[in-house]
């Protein structure tokens, strides 16, 4: 997995109730494109067993790139702004038991596909009842104490670490499972730069993905 850079979180003041409160869209998308992912490729049959491991390959590479940022970002500035009302040390726990089945399933890439799709199936599991507490529990608090820049500030800061061969892959992906208005809102707030991008890699994009999973894409 890619290293990550150091990034001073800066000082921040807790959201004002008069104050906008941030927009959660694209993190609800990731989480939504994670799962969907996660659960076709465990669950499918057909594809290219090359586009396979490429595909997968790329997908997990997201999925310990978001969390890592979470750790790294996301966490601290919610801390900072919530001071007491909030205790994170069980996300940050269960971070660390997802990085173990992260490394199985890539450790499972050069293998079985049978073995790739079981460990992709518990990384599944494990994810989805992560990320429902997450949802439950955290994002309440985000939209009650994190001011609306900073967590833009967050957003900003995940898009400068990932690489461009990432983002090859992350932005017609995510434009993928979201739908057309939460497509437009998530655009407009990464501005005219990832239009372009998404134009240039959607294509590609998709090829990939047909050659991969046999299985269809659910409707958000």
């Amino acid at each position: 997995m890619e290293m990550t850079r150091t990034i001073q979180i800066p000082a921040v003041a807790a959201r004002r109730p008069q104050d906008p409160e941030p927009d959660l869209t694209a993190m609800r998308v990731i989480h939504r494109a994670m799962l969907g992912d996660l659960r076709r490729l465990a669950e499918d049959r057909g594809g290219q067993d090359a586009a396979i491991r490429r595909y997968t390959t790329l997908l997990l590479s997201e999925i310990h790139h978001h969390h890592t940022n979470e750790d790294d970002l996301l966490w601290p500035v919610i801390e900072r702004t919530a001071g007491q009302a909030v205790d994170l040390a069980l996300f940050t726990d269960d971070h660390l038991a997802l990085q173990t089945i992260l490394t199985r399933c890539t450790a499972a890439l050069a293998g079985d596909l049978a073995q790739l799709r079981k460990a992709l199936g518990e990384l599944h599991e494990m994810l989805a009842e992560h990320i429902a507490d997450e949802e439950s529990d955290v994002f309440p608090i985000i939209r009650q104490f994190v001011p609306a820049g900073t967590y833009q500030w967050c957003e900003d800061q995940i898009a400068k670490r990932a690489g461009l061969r990432q983002l090859l892959f992350t932005v017609p992906w995510l434009s993928s499972w979201a739908t057309p208005e939460e497509l437009d809102g998530m655009l407009d707030r990464a501005g005219s730069r990832f239009r372009l991008m998404l134009a240039l890699t959607r294509g590609r994009y998709q090829r990939l993905e047909r050659a991969s999973i046999a299985l269809p894409r659910p409707m958000p």
